[in-house]
């Protein structure tokens, strides 16, 4: 596990906020979290997550912590954030549909992500 956050550096490399591996598999996982039922992220922010892993081989999530809720982190893949004018979107309710929690991302096989 590789723990580089780049939040106000104003950094133009495209770097996640954790890389992490484990038997085969690497993700890249940018880490946000919001007080309010919907998540809002940049689309340059998004892009980058996807840059950066299609060139590290690496599979993109965004984590993010719903503050205020008894939940743990739900990892999202970015092909399920919705597209808004600004950038993307995910509510509480269509994460906890569309996202997963990190132990159930490790326990899968290599296989099933490629």
């Amino acid at each position: 596990v590789l723990r580089a956050p780049s939040s106000g550096s104003r950094t133009k490399l495209d770097r996640p906020d954790i890389l992490a591996g484990r038997k085969g598999l690497c993700l890249a996982i940018e880490v946000k979290s919001t007080s309010k039922e919907t998540f809002y992220m940049k689309e340059e922010t998004v892009n980058q997550l996807v840059r950066f892993s299609e060139k590290f081989g690496a599979k993109p999530f965004v984590a993010v912590k719903f503050k205020h809720k008894k939940l743990d982190w739900i990892l999202v893949e970015p092909e399920n954030l919705i597209k808004t004018v600004k950038g993307y979107k995910i509510t509480l309710k269509q994460a906890k549909v569309k996202g997963k929690s990190l132990e159930a991302i490790l326990t899968k096989s290599l296989g099933e992500y490629l």
